[in-house]
Parts: C-alpha cells; structure tokens; sequence
C-alpha cells in the first residue's frame, strides 16, 4: 500500500513541514543551528531606521533565530514570526543559551493577534521569495496597520533576470524562488498604504539581484 502524502493546503504548510524535517541543520547554505553573520544586516537596518532599546521590532521568518541574536541587544523588544513551534523553539533555546531574554515567539497563524500595535521595524532577510504574493501582500497589509507613526519596513526580495524566474510558490514540499521586480514592489506598497522609500540593489548571483526595500507609511 503507498503511504498518503499530508495535503498541503498552504504556503504556510508547505516550511512547516520543512522544518520539522530540520531545514536549516540539512540546508547547505547553514552550517546547523549555529551563530554566524548577522552584522550586515543589522547595519541595512540602521541605515534605514534607528535602533535603541525602545525599539519594538519584528522579524518576518525569524528561523532559529540567527539574525535576532545580533539585533536583540540593540533593541527593546522582537517579535520572532515563523510557520512551526519546532522552529520557534529551537529559537528560544539558541537566544536563551545566548543570554537573550527579549525575544518574543509568534506562530506564523497567530501573528494578527501576538503582534501589537506602535511596532517600530518590520525587518526579514531571504524569505519574501519563499512565500506566495498573496501571504507576502498579507502579511505587508497587517503589519503596516501596526506601525508607528515613524515605523519602517526594511525587506529583503530576490528578482530573477531571466525568464526562468518563478511568478509564485505553489502549494508543495519544496524551497520555491518567487521573482520581485522593482514595479512589483511599487505595487505592494500601494496595496498595502505604504510608501517605497528607497531600494538598494546588489548582484546575488549572474541571473539574480537582491533587491532590499525600505517602505514607510504613505503620507
């Protein structure tokens, strides 16, 4: 008898069952669960927007928490989002073997409720390509709702230059690379009452750029 495959039924489906198989101590690009990196994006942060600690910030696809530990210390609080509690805890014990006691744990299905209002930064790294257009544009319409009047969203995109780039992430098991053009991001600023401020583009690889987006409230 063949064994049922589960159903995916979402995008959000689709990484939680990556990482209950332990993506990123399997992902060639991580070397495990391990403290690496993290200063370049602190500083794309605070190129954009300020940090101290009454910083409320949060991360958008926090993983075990690699980039929050170079930013926890700067600020007042971070609100980790990720699709499993597998992921979330494997977040906490690395924070807290770091000594970090400000992060805060959300469940990619209970951020509309967990994150509160007056959010200063909304930041993510490598994970926008990841998701489908329509979780990205939700997630940019619930947040913006809870920025600060000075709040700022510093995003990172991928954008392929050839034809091969993927539109959209389909609903199964697998590592999708969703496409964002500058006009795209033009247009989700605008779904989503924000304004694009500036992008900074950089070569990712021959047919790739990484593009990262700063939008802020529209005025």
């Amino acid at each position: 008898m063949t064994e049922e495959k589960p159903e995916i039924r979402s995008n959000l489906d689709c990484w939680k069952a990556m990482q209950e198989a332990e993506y990123f101590e399997k992902h060639p690009c991580y070397p495990g669960v391990s403290e690496f990196g993290g200063e370049g994006e602190v500083a794309m942060i605070q190129n954009f927007h300020p940090l101290d600690h009454d910083t409320q910030l949060v991360v958008i696809g926090c993983g075990y928490g690699r980039e929050t530990l170079k930013i926890a210390s700067l600020v007042g609080r971070v609100y980790g989002i990720d699709v499993s509690k597998t992921i979330l805890d494997k977040a906490v014990s690395f924070l807290h073997e770091r000594g970090v006691r400000n992060f805060v744990p959300v469940l990619a299905e209970e951020y509309k409720t967990m994150i509160p209002y007056s959010i200063d930064v909304v930041f993510s790294i490598v994970v926008m390509q990841h998701l489908t257009r329509d979780l990205v544009l939700d997630y940019f319409c619930n947040l913006s709702e809870r920025l600060s009047a000075s709040g700022t969203f510093v995003i990172q995109f991928l954008e392929h230059l050839d034809e091969y780039g993927q539109q959209d992430a389909e609903l199964r098991v697998y590592e999708p690379s969703v496409t964002w053009s500058v006009p795209q991001l033009v247009q989700l600023s605008r779904a989503a009452s924000l304004s694009l401020v500036e992008v900074r583009s950089s070569l990712a690889t021959p047919s790739a750029l990484w593009h990262w987006a700063c939008f802020r409230k529209a005025t």
